[in-house]
């Protein structure tokens, strides 16, 4: 991949988030179509890594729960790779880990963290209580951590807010459902707590049942579905238990806080 195929990646990547519409209820969050070029996408999945370089989400401690030895939890069922983690893209053989290092490499730069700031710009003002837009530049520091994901038929992850030290996420698909019915789409789901004006600062997971499904985001390949972190911002995935389903995608995490932090 030569330094113009990079730089061409990154302008189309960015300029799909820059022209992205974001729904404002019940917290701030977008779905773009087509976001990676058709003939990268191509070459990713063909890059796609083997079953035995991931981990589950236990295995990395990713997730915590109080029952290790229960390989039939529900957190178990996902599998991933943190790109931006030497010691686990150094997992990958042959010629596919000079691809992902090149991708983290275009998903981890300035053009991309400046689209998705200024997509959710007025969200981030609010949170950050900043009055000049400008200050979401100059006076923050960001990074980014990107990780490959491999979820198992039985893998759901109850609504949460996701952790207090995001500002961003977005998940990007590189499968299709099987059906075009969005009752079972196999995308992220959006919630609202059936208590009212509940909020989390914690991103702790908690009982499906105590909330409302209001959205899922269509798990389409290329498609990718992004949101603001917020107190509110409850989301989670739906179990799926009616057919064998394998879903292959990449999250994206922008951490955030202003420079005068320690």
């Amino acid at each position: 991949m030569t330094n113009e195929d990079i730089n061409s990646i990154k302008s189309e990547i960015a300029y799909r988030i820059y022209n992205s519409s974001v729904q404002k209820y019940p917290f701030a969050h977008s779905e773009t179509n087509n976001l990676l070029p058709r003939k990268f996408l191509d070459e990713l999945l063909a890059n796609w890594p083997k079953s035995d370089e991931f981990k589950s989400n236990i295995e990395t401690s990713s997730v915590k729960v109080f029952d290790k030895a229960n390989d039939k939890h529900s957190f178990n069922f996902r599998h991933q790779i943190c790109l931006t983690d030497d010691k686990e893209i150094s997992q990958l053989k042959g010629e596919r880990i000079n691809f992902w290092k090149n991708f983290a490499g275009i998903l981890n730069s300035k053009e991309i963290t400046q689209a998705l700031v200024a997509l959710y710009s007025q969200a981030l003002l609010r949170r950050f209580q900043f009055k000049n837009p400008s200050a979401l530049f100059t006076e923050m520091k960001y990074k980014t951590r990107l990780h490959l994901l491999h979820d198992k038929t039985n893998y759901a992850l109850g609504p949460h807010t996701d952790n207090e030290g995001k500002v961003v996420v977005i998940l990007i698909y590189f499968e299709s459902d099987e059906e075009d019915n969005t009752q079972s789409s196999f995308g992220t789901s959006v919630y609202i707590p059936k208590e009212r004006g509940f909020v989390c600062n914690t991103g702790e997971h908690h009982e499906r049942d105590k909330f409302i499904r209001v959205y899922s985001a269509q798990f389409i390949k290329n498609n990718a579905f992004s949101f603001c972190r917020s107190n509110n911002s409850f989301h989670g995935v739906e179990k799926v238990k009616d057919k064998a389903v394998e879903r292959k995608l990449l999250q994206l995490s922008l951490y955030g806080m202003p420079s005068q932090s320690n």
